[in-house]
């Protein structure tokens, strides 16, 4: 993704402040240690903290739109690290969209197989666009336990 250009202004992520080293040692949810989490800590300052973000996941899309508004009010950073920041919060804190997503995302982040991945994609190209919660439990060969351990991270948008 290409980002709006920044050369001044805050550090990137005003929103994503404090906390990623503390919010798991006060019983908050944990920031896990992968490719992305530096970035975020080296390009956010004190102006939210981190935890009232992520609590409000969002679609990569969502994500890219964040970090679009950050920039807008000042914040900077180099495309990479922007794409890093953007791919760490959407892998950990977003939310999938089962009407947009490839396969390939749909079974990494919802913990499905491939074939219940292929199922849901197939399923929204034969009836079309899935409406809500109960709408994705009636794809054949989907495990319906899965998908409710996973329902806070799955989006709708029509």
């Amino acid at each position: 993704m290409r980002f709006l250009k920044s050369t001044d202004g805050f550090a990137l992520c005003a929103l994503f402040a404090l906390g990623l080293e503390g919010a798991a040692g006060q019983g908050k949810q944990p920031f896990p240690d992968a490719p992305g989490k530096e970035v975020v800590k080296k390009l956010c300052v004190t102006c939210h903290e981190i935890n009232t973000v992520v609590a409000s996941r969002r679609t990569r899309i969502g994500w890219e739109r964040s970090v679009e508004d950050m920039i807008a009010r000042g914040a900077k950073g180099s495309d990479e690290e922007l794409d890093a920041v953007i791919e760490y919060l959407s892998t950990y804190f977003g939310k999938i969209n089962v009407n947009t997503a490839p396969v390939d995302e749909l079974e990494k982040s919802l913990g499905l197989s491939k074939m219940e991945a292929q199922a849901i994609a197939a399923y929204r190209e034969r009836i079309g666009k899935i409406k809500n919660f109960e709408g994705l439990t009636k794809v054949p060969a989907v495990d319906v336990e899965k998908l409710q351990a996973k329902r806070n991270l799955i989006a709708f948008t029509l």
